[in-house]
């Protein structure tokens, strides 16, 4: 039986405490090792309460799609009249398994019957690169909204991702079609998931995502303790790359400095450079504040790659 808990009047902190009880929609992709921001360790500690739940900070790209949201639905609703759009404002749950979700909007008139909308906001670089075009969503995105579709009991949903930019806000609105199997997938990676949790089965880290994390779990060493890695191949071969990796980046940065110097030789006492179209450059005073030295100025010279995509 699915809960739905009416998030009328509930402060922020509450639909946090809410959320914190079960595996979101928002999260799902962590149980299948394809968020980009949340790998399945950061998650089995999150829930296991031995780390502070990260979702609960406000990013500037948190805070961007919260404030957007009402714009990306009103995108929606200019590109699909016939589709109503009503901003959902319930939490819902299956408290059997411990997963739960909150619809961006549910979408009414649809001869197919309800469906859920899961609004994105996205720089027009992004826009241009991951959505422009495709009739496929990121898996990640693909599971977020099956999982609302299963809780809400929706015929279908679809993602909508908003470009932000000053001269085109295009919108982009992607499909996705009930499909009972995937559900059974996520409804299974969820109830194993709570089972490692209570059982204290704790997945592999992500080296890529889980560098802090690692540091944030051991941030005490236990003094004169020495640990023997002989024999620990992954661990040797690692540090003769990063080895090789930092003599590599000591030799480009060295090669760096040189161009630098070459860039403020010819430029003399001018400000800025005029006619390399690929670059913007300047070489200007800037004041440093003064903390336990005192305040000066100096130079700082910015060479900036010109992007199409750059704002």
């Amino acid at each position: 039986m699915i809960e739905t808990i009416d998030l009328t009047g509930k402060t922020r902190e509450q639909w946090f405490g809410l959320r914190r009880q079960d595996v979101t929609a928002s999260r799902t992709g962590a149980l299948f090792g394809v968020d980009p921001y949340c790998s399945p360790l950061r998650l089995y500690h999150e829930k296991a309460g031995t780390l502070d739940d990260a979702i609960d900070e406000d990013s500037p790209v948190l805070r961007r799609g919260r404030l957007f949201e009402s714009a990306v639905a009103e995108a929606v609703r200019e590109e699909r009249p016939e589709w109503q759009i009503v901003k959902a404002a319930d939490y819902l749950r299956d408290p059997e398994i411990r997963v739960g979700a909150t619809p961006d909007f549910y979408i009414h008139g649809d001869p197919r019957g309800l469906g859920v909308l899961q609004c994105k906001t996205c720089s027009a670089g992004v826009f241009n690169r991951e959505w422009r075009g495709i009739d496929q969503l990121p898996f990640v995105t693909t599971l977020q909204v099956i999982t609302e579709i299963m809780l809400s009991g929706a015929a279908f949903g679809a993602a909508a991702a908003l470009k932000i930019d000053a001269f085109d806000v295009a919108c982009a609105i992607v499909e996705v079609p009930k499909h009972a199997p995937s559900e059974q997938r996520i409804r299974d990676a969820v109830v194993k998931f709570w089972d490692d949790v209570e059982h204290g089965r704790e997945p592999g880290p992500d080296y890529g995502l889980d560098r802090e994390l690692i540091a944030s779990l051991r941030p005490h060493a236990t003094p004169d303790k020495l640990i023997d890695l002989f024999g620990d191949n992954e661990v040797h071969a690692g540090l003769v790359e990063r080895a090789e990796l930092k003599e590599t980046i000591n030799r480009y940065a060295k090669r760096c400095s040189e161009i630098e110097a070459l860039v403020m030789q010819r430029m003399g006492d001018a400000e800025a450079i005029a006619g390399l179209p690929d670059f913007k450059v300047t070489w200007k005073k800037e004041k440093r504040k003064g903390y336990t030295v005192e305040a000066k100025e100096n130079r700082v010279l910015r060479i900036h790659a010109r992007r199409e995509d750059a704002a």
